[in-house]
Parts: C-alpha cells; structure tokens; sequence
C-alpha cells in the first residue's frame, strides 16, 4: 500500500506548472495570430500590388501619350479625371476597377510646365 501512494501521488506544484505553461503558450499563440492577421490583409495581396501598377502604368501613359488613353476611356473599369486646382497645378485622378471589382483609386499631381 506504501508503494503505490508513492507512485500515484501527484504533487500540486506540477499543476500549476501546467496551467503557467499552458498560459504562457495560449498568449504566445494570440500574438502569432495578431501578427499574422495585420500581415496577410487585403492591402498586402499580391492582386492589390498589381491593381496598384496597373493604375501607375496608366497615369504614366496618360503622360506620355495621352491620346492612346482615348481608347481605354471607353473602357467602364477606367475613369481619368483632371482637375485644375490653379495656375501651377493640376491633379489627376484615376480609378481603376479590376476583374475582381476591387475598386483602386489614387491622385497625382502635376505641376503645369510655364
């Protein structure tokens, strides 16, 4: 009878080492998922960067050769706007709707050459 309370005697401070562990990587794995959940966001997607390009490739068309962008305007994903704000600056606007309807809008300005 001896023998068997020692072997099935379980301390209490091994208990509460558990929990404290248990605690401990409960917290570590919250912070893992909040880092992974502010990384992968939709901002951070590989489709976001290439609407993004799409819209700066556009805007430096529109610089170059603005009348090949005549052809695009047609195109109801794509709207250009220009806008004076005075004599030195001008803005131009342009709002880009890709395959998947995700919405990409972005301003630049330029200063009007004397």
């Amino acid at each position: 009878m001896v023998l068997s309370k020692r072997y099935y005697k379980v301390p209490a401070n091994s208990i509460l080492e558990s929990v404290i562990a248990l605690t401990i990587i409960s917290i570590c794995l919250y912070f893992a998922v909040m880092i992974f959940a502010s990384v992968y966001t939709p901002k951070t997607s590989a489709k976001f960067y290439s609407t993004q390009n799409k819209v700066n490739e556009l805007f430096y068309l529109q610089q170059i050769k603005s009348d090949s962008l005549n052809t695009e305007s047609d195109n109801e994903n794509l709207l250009i706007e220009e806008e004076t704000i005075n004599d030195d600056l001008k803005k131009i606007s342009i709002q880009y709707k890709d395959s998947s309807q995700f919405k990409f809008q972005k301003s630049f300005y330029v200063q009007n050459p004397k």
